[in-house]
Formats: C-alpha cells, structure tokens, sequence
C-alpha cells in the first residue's frame, strides 16, 4: 500500500508522462503573438514586459504586490489568472483591444508550464 501512494505521489509531482513545456519553444512564442504588442520593452503597459524570461519572472501587477509567475501555482499567477478568467472586464488581453482571447488551448499550455515550475527551458 505504501509503495502505491509513493507511484502516485511521483506520477503527480512528474505530470504522469505530460510533455515538458518548454518557455522558448512554447510559451514566448505566445507572449510575443498576443502579448508583447501592449506589454513589450517599449510600451510595457502596466511596467510589465512580456519580452523575455527575466521580464516576465520580474514583472509585477500594477500595484507591485503580485507576480505574474508563481512557479507550480497557476492559481496565484496573474498571467493565468488573468488570461483565463471568464470575466471580460478582467481578461487580458482586454475586451476593449483589438485582440481576442486566448485560446483554451494556449491558456492550458501556459497553466501546464508554471504548474512544471515555470523554468527558463
């Protein structure tokens, strides 16, 4: 019995068999078709910039409270949250831009990747 719950445990720490999801092959390459246009080094609305790895880990909420990356905890990390929340008043990127929402798809990858640890992979 012991030995099962230790499978279990590693099976959910290691994402049982779900691909790595790599930050520069995967997740910039969103940033930079959704993101980078308002959040970019230049026009960093907000003071946040999308454009690299270090950007995005020092990035905070406008208020300076929040990160936008807790890595393993999708939940507390405004990039998800606010990518993922079903209230258009909040979403970004915002209802009031040109641009539509993400694609469930492409919020899943990015939950996936800060659930993995959120790396510079």
């Amino acid at each position: 019995m012991r030995s099962l719950i230790l499978i279990l445990l590693s099976c959910l720490i290691a994402g049982c068999g779900q691909k790595v999801v790599s930050y520069h092959n995967d997740i910039q390459p969103i940033l930079d078709k959704r993101c980078v246009q308002c959040h970019g080094t230049e026009t960093a609305q907000g003071k946040i910039a999308l454009t690299s790895f270090d950007h995005l880990m020092n990035s905070r909420t406008v208020k300076g409270k929040n990160a936008l990356v807790v890595p393993s905890n999708p939940a507390e990390s405004w990039l998800y949250t606010l990518a993922a929340t079903d209230q258009p008043h909040f979403r970004m990127p915002p209802d009031t831009s040109k641009f539509t929402p993400l694609p469930k798809e492409e919020i899943d990858l990015i939950g996936r990747w800060i659930m993995q640890g959120a790396k510079d992979n």
